[in-house]
Formats: structure tokens, C-alpha cells, sequence
């Protein structure tokens, strides 16, 4: 009996060793579906404004959710990696989130607050989702090349629809002069372009890669060098020579002189094709003699790119003699290394300043400082060189004075555009700040500047701790892009782009993820499988109503447009019926309602929209047009509506026309301020 149980005791040790390959297949499927997720998400973001609409991100949090569903209840292990140095910036994004999601009890406009918080929570699912699989090295490759290759992708298809109108037709956009398709806003394709470049340098240079990818790598620089030159966008443009620098001073510099070598003279060129295209950056860049030049650009770029791969692949066999030699072999120290570089700096500064550099930086500095608007050229790439500051210092000063009257908690997430129409001091018109440190300052308080801070500092310090052993190039490159991110965050909206935000997150996730030790990761839940993954359920329900509230609210305002009142009233109901929050829909009811000879109605649709936005001037101005076709006595809510927004052009002469007391000059006055504000593009119903 003894023997006969010593022959069957090892059949149960089997059992495992069965398990684990069943399940081997299923967790590499989900991997490869992960990895295959991130670029989907961004080109699809890119092609929908950049996601700057709340359905857009919302859709994408609803598939994030999804994605944390079923990694919940079919990984072994799903939050194996979870560890400190993910614990921090998630941690602060998810308080983040909290704050702002809190925010809509004191903001006075639910819905944009509410349509903050949704695009924070795709941020926080993103770090969640990617951060819970273990960090290891294959892994951060392919997810690093896949965001690589969505974002060259809308950088690619971006360039060619400038140069090649007639391959990729696009819509003409109140931005001719400079390249924004597909995200719409020239900053933000500039900075996807800047991120690209920098971990296309990287991909270049990384001897680990196949060789293959390198020289592919090499052959796209170009080509998104010239993309990133006609967006014309200084502050993207800035950060990415940053980035490219913090890269080349902090990755191994055994393979940077033959990747330079190989793309150097290449970009060059194509930079100089697309400089002297001119008819590319004006308001007609598909008129004849424009097409005429793009059709030469895209053959200069082309030769370029083609080079460019050529000589990074002749030049590959170099890399591998230089990694032999000593000095690549054992370079100088990390403090020996940043030492050379500040007294070269120290060098350049010393003769920068016998040229007379310094006083060039001080009249530089004066011109940004008093210069609010740029000096109009003949040339769009005039902008390049002029130091003026697009009146980004008068909406920072805007925000430091919103912040003045709610330090602690804010105006709400989301409300800066209502607040800053009654703080700016001229009259530019915009809806964010242009500074997400500043932006988070005026509408959460010190509470929301202090997490926001914390998240982007805990990224940069958590991935700048692992520069270092095997993986020092790639969290070099992931540094350097996140450096560029964070400093273009203070100068623009990007924030409000998950085109452009997402990604970083989604790096950073896999990047701060816990390492594979070869100790176990976190087996454990917080809580039965069943009840986490209703809980990613329930975090998708908010997503869910915002986002299709939102998109019946754009087939709402579209319908207006074409003069349908009949189906744009069916679908601002429909819009209200899952978001009763939205105080377009209601002002779009009301305005149907004037048209329609309904004026009485119209009145008590427009008071709620002013009850769901009390400190907003649209609404108001629209009760003052419905109380003045209804016959009531609108001069309290004009007078309201000058008082929020007092630079409008118009709205004081509208005030004159209804500062009389005669009914019937009210009831006449109506229908032309009705028409005169759907036409003037000044009013959110009609850019939805």
C-alpha cells in the first residue's frame, strides 16, 4: 500500500503546472490586447478633437473600465504591480479626482464640473490599468513602441494632409495658418510631435532594440520634426529641444553619435524644406501655387526620411564598435557627466554674455512681459521669434485673482471660463487657462494645486529613480518626455487633450509599475473579485450619462444650426433626460421655443438654465431675450450679463436697446438679438 501511494503522491503536484498552462495563453492574450489598446485609445482621441469633448474621453473611460473588469476576474494575480513607487502619483490623482468630483457642491455649474471629473477619472483608470501588470522590460518595450507608433501615425496623417491636400482632404478650420489636423489645436499636435520625437531618439539609439525598429525610428524623425515646424507652436517646440537634451545627458552615450550622425544632417534639411514653404502657413495652404509647394515638401521630406533609415542602418555596425570602446565601455560617473555639462553651460553662458546676450535677454523678457498680442507678419513663422506673450500672462493673472476669492477650495472644477469672462482685464476671449498648475489653482483651491503638483513631481521622481542598470535608456526617454510634458503643462491646455495627457499616464503606469523580482506580486483584493469589478462598473456609470448626455446635446446645437428646431428640441430632451445638469439644453429648448413664436415658453426654460449656471452671462442673456419677447422687463438680466462678462462686443449697445420701458419695443427687439447672437459664434450652443 505504501509503494502504490508513493507511485500516485506526485500526480497532484501536476495539478498547478496544468493550471498555469491553460492560463498562459489567456494572460498573454490580454497583454497583447492591452498593448494594442493604448494606441487605439489615442488615435481615436486624436481624431475626435483630441478628446477635448466630454463624450470623447468618456467613451474611452468606459472601455478603460471595462478593460479593469476583465482583468479583474481572469488574472491571477491583477494588481501584482502595485507598489510605492506607483502608490504616490495614483494616490494624488485619485485625491485629484475626489476634489473635483466634491467641487460640483460649491461650483454653481454641475455639468462642467462633472465633465472635469470624467476626464481626470480616464487619467486615473489609465495609471490603474497599465500599472497593474508587473513592469518588465519586453513588456515596457512593446507598450513604448505602440504609443510610439499611434502618435507618428496622427503626426504622419497630420503632415500629409498639409503637404498632400488632395491624398488626405480636411475640413478648413479658423486656423489655416497652421497645421492642427487631426487634433484641431496646433499646440497640441506640436507636443505630440514633441513626444514622438523624443522616444523616436530613443528607439533610434537603443542598442537593446532589434534593428529593424531603429532604423525605423530613424526613417519617421523627419518627417515629425517638419509636422512639428508647421504647427508653428513655440512652447512645443521649446520643450522638446528640453527633452531631447535631458535624454542625451541622462541615456548611455555609447549608440547617440552614430543616431545623431544618421539624423542630424536628415532632419536639417526637411526642417528647411518645410521653412521655406510659406504658402503652407497661411489662411489658403490648398490654393495652387500652396499645392505646388507641399508637393515639393513632401518629396524633400520623403528623400529625408529615406536617408535617414539608410544611414542609421550603415551605421549600426558602428554601434557595436563603439560599445567595445573604453570610454563607452565604463563611461564617466552620473556626477562627472552633469558636471561637464554645467561648465559647458557655464562656458556658453560667459560668452553669450561678452556678445551682449544679456541684454538681448532682458529687452527679450520686457517684450513678453508688455506685449500681450503678436506683432502681425507677413509670415506665420514670423511668430517663432517674437517673444510676446499671446496673452497667456493676462489669463494667469486672471487665474491668481479668481484664486483670491476661494483659496481654499476654488470656484469648481471646470469653471474657469465663467469666472475669467468677469476677471480678464482685455478682451481675448478663451475657455482654460493655459496653465494647468494655474487652472487647478483658480478652480480647486490650494487643495487641488497641492495633488496636481504632487502627481506630476511623483512621476518625474519616480521615473528619474530608475535611471539606472539594463532599463536606464528607456526610463531616460520616459523621463525626458515626461520633463517636456510637465513644463508645457504651465504653458497650455493639455490637459484638456487626452490625445496628448493620455499617454504620458499610460507610459508612466507601465513604467512605475513593480518590478519583476522574482517574488510574488499582490494575490489579494481589497475585496471579493466580484464586488472590485462592480466597482470599475459603478465608476463607468458617470462616464456613461455624461458622455452620451453630451454627444445628444452636439446633435442638439447641430440641428439648431441647420435651422431644425423640431429634432433639436427632441434631442436637447432626450440630452436632459440623462444629464438634467446641462443648461444648454434648456437654453436650446428656449431658443426653438422663440422661433417657434413661443415666447412665454421660452421664459421658464431659460430661468432654469440660469439656475443651473447662475454665474454664467450666456444664460442670462437668453432670459433677457426671452423675458423681452415674452414682453417682461429684461433689463435685470442683461444688466447681469454685462456684469459677468463686460468685454463682450455688443452687449453694452444691448443693454441700451433694452434699457427702455416699452413692452412692445422689447417684443420687436427680440427676434434680431436671437439671430444676431446665433450667428455671432459667441455662444456655446453653437460650438458644441
Amino acid at each position: 500500500m505504501s509503494s502504490e501511494a508513493a507511485q500516485v503522491s506526485p500526480a497532484p503536484r501536476e495539478t498547478p503546472a496544468v493550471a498555469t498552462v491553460t492560463r498562459e495563453p489567456l494572460e498573454s492574450a490580454g497583454l497583447v490586447a492591452l498593448v494594442l489598446l493604448a494606441p487605439a485609445a489615442l488615435i481615436y482621441l486624436s481624431f475626435n478633437a483630441g478628446g477635448y469633448f466630454p463624450n470623447t474621453p468618456a467613451f474611452v473611460a468606459i472601455v478603460f473600465a471595462q478593460a479593469l473588469v476583465l482583468r479583474t476576474t481572469l488574472a491571477d494575480r491583477p494588481f501584482e504591480g502595485f507598489g510605492r513607487a506607483l502608490a504616490v502619483p495614483l494616490g494624488a490623482l485619485t485625491l485629484y479626482a475626489a476634489w473635483q468630483l466634491t467641487s460640483a457642491l460649491w461650483s454653481h455649474a454641475a455639468a462642467r464640473t462633472l465633465d472635469s471629473y470624467d476626464r481626470t477619472l480616464l487619467y486615473v483608470l489609465a495609471l490603474v490599468l497599465f500599472g497593474s501588470v508587473r513592469y518588465s522590460r519586453r513588456q515596457a518595450r512593446a507598450l513604448g513602441l505602440a504609443v510610439f507608433a499611434g502618435l507618428a501615425a496622427i503626426c504622419l496623417i497630420g503632415l500629409v494632409s498639409r503637404v498632400l491636400p488632395h491624398v488626405w482632404p480636411t475640413a478648413s478650420s479658423f486656423f489655416n495658418n497652421r497645421l492642427n489636423y487631426p487634433l484641431t489645436y496646433w499646440n497640441a499636435e506640436g507636443m505630440v510631435a514633441a513626444m514622438v520625437l523624443i522616444l523616436g531618439l530613443h528607439l533610434s539609439s537603443d542598442r537593446a532594440g532589434h534593428w529593424s525598429l531603429r532604423v525605423l525610428a530613424a526613417v519617421l524623425f523627419p518627417a515629425v520634426a517638419a509636422t512639428l515646424l508647421l504647427t508653428f507652436s513655440r512652447g512645443a517646440i521649446g520643450v522638446v529641444i528640453i527633452g531631447l537634451l535631458a535624454y542625451c545627458l541622462l541615456t548611455r552615450v555609447s549608440t547617440l553619435p552614430t543616431t545623431l550622425l544618421a539624423l542630424a544632417p536628415t532632419t536639417a534639411i526637411a526642417l528647411h524644406s518645410a521653412w521655406d514653404a510659406t504658402l503652407l502657413a497661411t489662411q489658403h495652404p490648398t490654393s495652387p501655387p500652396a499645392v505646388s509647394q507641399g508637393h515639393h515638401v513632401a518629396v524633400v521630406v520623403g528623400a529625408c526620411m529615406l536617408g535617414a533609415g539608410v544611414l542609421r542602418a550603415a551605421l549600426l555596425p558602428v554601434d557595436r564598435r563603439l560599445g567595445d570602446l573604453r570610454l563607452f565601455r565604463t563611461p564617466p560617473s552620473r556626477v562627472v557627466r552633469f558636471g561637464a555639462a554645467a561648465s559647458a553651460i557655464l562656458v556658453i553662458a560667459a560668452v553669450a554674455a561678452a556678445a551682449g546676450a544679456d541684454s538681448f535677454a532682458v529687452r527679450e523678457y520686457n517684450r513678453f512681459v508688455s506685449d500681450n498680442a503678436e506683432a502681425s507678419g507677413s509670415q506665420t513663422r514670423e511668430r517663432l521669434t517674437d517673444p510676446a506673450n499671446n496673452s497667456r500672462l493676462p489669463q494667469w493673472r486672471a487665474a491668481v485673482r479668481i484664486f483670491d476669492t476661494h483659496k481654499l477650495r476654488g470656484t469648481g472644477a471646470g469653471t474657469f471660463q465663467q469666472y475669467y469672462l468677469r476677471y480678464r482685464t482685455d478682451a481675448p476671449y478663451v475657455t482654460d487657462a493655459h496653465s494647468l498648475y494655474l487652472q487647478s489653482l483658480a478652480e480647486l483651491g490650494v487643495v487641488g494645486f497641492v495633488l496636481i503638483v504632487v502627481v506630476v513631481l511623483a512621476i518625474l521622481g519616480g521615473l528619474g529613480s530608475r535611471i539606472r542598470g539594463p532599463d536606464r535608456p528607456l526610463y531616460a526617454a520616459l523621463f525626458a518626455t515626461a520633463l517636456a510634458w510637465a513644463i508645457h503643462q504651465a504653458l497650455d491646455w493639455d490637459w484638456q487633450m487626452p490625445a496628448v495627457t493620455l499617454g504620458l499616464f499610460i507610459l508612466a503606469g507601465m513604467a512605475l509599475a513593480r518590478p519583476r523580482d522574482g517574488r510574488p506580486g499582490r494575490s489579494g483584493l481589497p475585496a471579493n473579485r466580484s464586488l472590485v469589478a462592480f466597482g470599475w462598473l459603478v465608476l463607468a456609470v458617470a462616464p456613461l450619462f455624461a458622455g452620451i448626455s453630451y454627444a445628444r446635446l452636439q446633435r442638439s446645437g447641430g440641428n439648431l444650426r441647420r435651422g431644425n428646431c423640431v429634432s433639436a428640441k427632441r434631442e436637447a430632451l432626450s440630452s436632459l433626460s440623462l444629464s438634467a445638469k446641462r443648461p444648454q439644453s434648456y437654453v436650446i429648448i428656449g431658443v426653438c421655443d422663440l422661433e417657434q413664436g413661443f415666447a412665454q415658453a421660452a421664459v421658464p426654460a431659460m430661468a432654469k438654465a440660469v439656475s443651473l449656471e447662475p454665474d454664467s452671462w450666456e444664460e442670462h442673456y437668453w432670459l433677457a431675450v426671452a423675458q423681452a419677447g415674452a414682453g417682461i422687463d429684461p433689463g435685470p438680466a442683461i444688466r447681469r450679463a454685462l456684469v459677468l462678462n463686460r468685454f463682450e462686443p455688443g452687449l453694452k449697445g444691448t443693454v441700451q436697446l433694452l434699457g427702455s420701458s416699452s413692452p412692445r419695443q422689447w417684443e420687436q427687439l427680440a427676434p434680431r438679438l436671437r439671430s444676431q447672437a446665433l450667428s455671432s459664434g459667441h455662444f456655446s450652443i453653437t460650438n458644441l
